[in-house]
């Protein structure tokens, strides 16, 4: 019985190195290291058999990748045709980061930047990449929408804003900085809009 025992024990050890080696080095190199089907001959005793259409290791994984961009695509739109929906005044709030942009891409699909139905809410911080301002106007002429543009409180130009708070600002006072140039205008932003 100890040997059996054993046996059983090594047997169950050597599934848990097999499941931590297939998860270890990925499907796709344990799949391809599996046995292929075998085409089936013809019987003299029924029809002859269809041959199996040989399928790549790749080509599942593309299809794979396909079939779920296609399903949370899917999800996404539903979700945004709800609030759109259901809410009088929506407005998205972008930061002009690839999550945002790619809301922003599903919206336009839905119609809903062209029509008015959804806003588009921007914060400027004057701190930002001197390209972002110029791809939100690529975004804007693209998709055919005007994104609502909110800065620091009195502060049309970044001139106007370090002259009021100093260039430093984000330096010296990180929490005032967050106030007066995210905080503020960002709840000002969905008052307004």
């Amino acid at each position: 019985t100890i040997i059996s025992s054993d046996r059983g024990r090594h047997e169950t050890m050597a599934k848990r190195w097999a499941l931590l080696s297939i998860l270890a080095h990925g499907a796709t190199a344990f799949l391809a290291a599996q046995p292929q089907p075998a085409v089936l001959a013809p019987s003299r005793a029924s029809a002859p058999a269809t041959a199996l259409k040989a399928i790549a290791i790749e080509d599942m994984i593309v299809k794979a990748k396909e079939d779920r961009l296609k399903h949370l695509e899917a999800q996404a739109m539903e979700a945004l045709t709800i609030a759109a929906e259901n809410f009088e005044h929506a407005v998205f709030p972008n930061a002009m980061i690839v999550g945002d942009c790619v809301i922003t891409h599903l919206l336009h699909k839905l119609d809903y930047l062209k029509t008015g139905k959804v806003k588009i809410m921007v914060v400027d911080t004057y701190h930002l990449f001197d390209s972002t301002m110029p791809f939100l106007e690529t975004l804007e002429d693209k998709y055919g929408f005007k994104a609502e543009v909110f800065k620091a409180e009195g502060c049309e130009t970044k001139a106007d804003y370090d002259k009021k708070y100093g260039a430093d600002l984000w330096k010296v006072n990180v929490e005032e900085y967050d106030r007066v140039a995210k905080v503020e205008p960002f709840q000002r932003g969905l008052k307004t809009l």
